[in-house]
């Protein structure tokens, strides 16, 4: 466990510094000057400056921070019109650019890891949906079900008008068929594209009677020709964030409805990603393409909350940035600064929540 906890600080570490690299990056392209370069959030625990810019650990282990020349500044008049470096006396794109830079490395990052998982899977990965269903991953050779048509990545939805709820009624509807012909009830992994099956289960030597499929509980993508290939982890990416989307959608919805126990169950903070860390290289077998699609997940989620409207975080900035430059007139600084104090100290709240219901979900 000690293991999986300092692969998965590393990881986060890599993670948040790339993010900020991002803004880094930008913020040094145009000229702007970084003050600090953070880990956490403060209070800081060690920095050092190195030129210009402290590089801090903070306490708080939750993201990263780049701060830079007059960024989080209210009085204006304290701005020397003559010193360009300053964050406030640039054009609003290039703030916008330096704003979501840090999303898009995530991104990227994302892109790269999934390509490399579908690479190293022959173009086939895990597609994550809201509720577990029944997809076969897999048709076996000889069997009724490749001769009836049956492909991998197809969700079944009934035996013989029955609808199917999970894997071991499926198995028992069909051993129940015993060379009598059923009709399966398929869609595509979307739910889409619904067509009907006749096939015949076969009896085996030993009493089993099989189709001829291993069944799953989430679908599996496969990509198959060469456009899909090319532009395969750029789209996987891109489905995820819809299945993020419809999720959160679920998630306000449950929020609403006062059932605050399943929203605590649905959420997880570092503790519970620590925990999956733990559980993905306990596994056992070769774990690096299931690790490196764990962080591709991650860097992804990164890039979309950070993205997201919220005050304190890089969509939050980027809407008043985006303001500006529709009104063209800036947004009042102060009270600015005071809408993402407000939201700091909100996600703070949120953070120190997640983590305990993280902690009472591992504890006995």
């Amino acid at each position: 466990m000690l293991f999986s906890i300092i692969i998965f600080i590393v990881t986060l570490l890599i993670l948040v510094l790339i993010h900020e690299f991002g803004h880094f990056i930008m913020a040094k392209r145009f000229g702007i000057k970084v003050e600090e370069f953070g880990f956490g959030i403060p209070p800081r625990a060690w920095g050092k400056k190195i030129g210009e810019t402290i590089y801090s650990i903070n306490w708080l282990p939750f993201g990263g921070f780049v701060k830079l020349l007059g960024e989080d500044e209210v009085d204006m008049i304290t701005v020397n019109k003559k010193d360009s470096r300053d964050f406030r006396m640039k054009p609003v794109g290039q703030r916008i650019t330096v704003v979501v830079a840090g999303v898009i490395m995530n991104l990227i990052l994302a892109w790269i890891l999934f390509y490399i998982v579908i690479i190293g899977q022959n173009f086939k990965i895990i597609y994550p949906i809201l509720e577990p269903a029944v997809y076969i991953f897999q048709v076996q050779n000889d069997f009724p079900a490749q001769k009836a048509g049956l492909k991998a990545g197809e969700k079944l939805l009934a035996v013989d008008d029955q609808a199917v709820k999970d894997i071991e009624q499926a198995r028992e509807l069909i051993k129940s068929k015993s060379g009598v012909a059923l009709t399966l009830s398929l869609t595509d992994s979307d739910g889409k594209n619904l067509r009907k099956v006749a096939v015949t289960p076969k009896k085996q030597d030993n009493g089993d009677v099989l189709i001829g499929v291993i069944f799953s509980p989430i679908p599996f993508r496969e990509y198959t020709n060469f456009s899909e290939k090319l532009f395969s982890g750029i789209t996987y990416s891109f489905d995820l964030t819809r299945l993020t989307f419809a999720g959160l959608g679920k998630l306000s919805g449950e929020l609403f409805s006062g059932n605050f126990g399943q929203v605590s169950k649905s959420v997880t903070g570092p503790v519970g990603m620590a925990a999956l860390t733990n559980d993905i290289l306990s596994s056992g077998g070769v774990v690096i393409l299931p690790y490196f699609w764990f962080v591709g997940i991650i860097s992804l989620t990164l890039s979309i909350f950070n993205v997201l409207p919220i005050p304190a975080l890089d969509g939050g900035r980027l809407l008043f940035l985006i303001i500006e430059a529709v009104s063209r007139k800036k947004v009042k600084e102060d009270v600015e600064r005071l809408v993402h104090q407000i939201g700091f100290v909100i996600l703070i709240v949120l953070a120190i929540l997640i983590t305990y219901s993280d902690i009472r979900r591992i504890l006995p």
